[in-house]
């Protein structure tokens, strides 16, 4: 049986305190099949090349960059515009989730 691909979508703006923190804990998830779509909605900060740097490295994530800041609402809707999962999550810039957060909830639907 396949696993259902699960869609994480990450809107972002000037999140460089803690979008390392947050990619690595996406990234080291029990549950493997699923794509990262982030959208950086102009972010002043080095956001922009921190999910550059973490997209060379993982084939999941596909990187959105706005070309003006659209607000937070727009930012959102952008993101699930690329979803291809059965399912879709949210993730904060800010958002540290354990190993098998994904698994447990792929596990209950």
């Amino acid at each position: 049986m396949s696993l259902p691909l699960v869609s994480i979508g990450m809107p972002a703006f000037n999140g460089e305190a803690y979008i390392k923190l947050a990619l690595d804990s996406l990234l080291a998830q029990e549950y493997e099949n699923f794509e990262l779509i982030i959208s950086d909605n102009c972010s002043t900060d080095t956001t922009k090349a921190i999910c550059q740097e973490y997209a060379r490295k993982d084939k999941r994530i596909t990187l959105l960059f706005n070309d003006e800041n659209l607000g937070p609402a727009k930012n959102f809707e952008k993101v699930i515009a690329q979803a291809k999962g059965s399912y879709y999550m949210w993730a904060s810039v800010d958002d540290v989730w354990k190993p098998n957060f994904i698994s447990v909830l792929v596990d209950l639907l």
